[in-house]
């Protein structure tokens, strides 16, 4: 008997694992996360490899934009003034960086924000950092636009 319950309970896990899902997120993609996708790495003429930031994503640098994505917390805290933006949520975020999709943003709020698991817009002055050391990108004086 204790035998029939176990191949039954294991029949009913392999069952229930082949039909899950992989979890739902809304696209975020917008034009500027396509044109921070656009950085990619060239050798240099001395042989080392360093980033390279094409025209027309570098004539955003110090502007205003605009940027849908989940937050990625940087602390375990209630509330969150720097934090990591991304478009997929943070159980998918190791996918970041990786093929078509960006890689995170840095992003210093002047306000801080409660954590929450659903997408928010926030708008700020997008900072390109060329030096290898920190994030390559960084949004500066963030807020939430509702």
């Amino acid at each position: 008997m204790r035998r029939s319950l176990f191949l039954l309970f294991f029949i009913g896990s392999i069952c229930s694992s082949a039909f899950a899902q992989a979890p739902k997120h809304i696209p975020l993609m917008n034009k500027y996360w396509d044109l921070l996708s656009s950085r990619t790495i060239k050798k240099s003429a001395s042989g080392t490899y360093e980033p390279y930031f094409p025209p027309p994503l570098m004539a955003l640098n110090g502007t205003t934009i605009t940027l849908p994505g989940y937050i990625v917390p940087l602390k375990t805290a209630a509330l969150h003034k720097t934090f990591l933006l991304s478009v997929l949520p943070i159980m998918q975020c190791q996918f970041c960086g990786e093929g078509d999709i960006p890689e995170m943003v840095e992003v210093m709020m002047d306000m801080p924000i409660k954590f929450s698991n659903k997408p928010i817009t926030l708008k700020g002055k997008l900072k390109i950092n060329e030096n290898p050391d920190g994030a390559t990108f960084q949004l500066l004086n963030g807020v939430v636009l509702k």
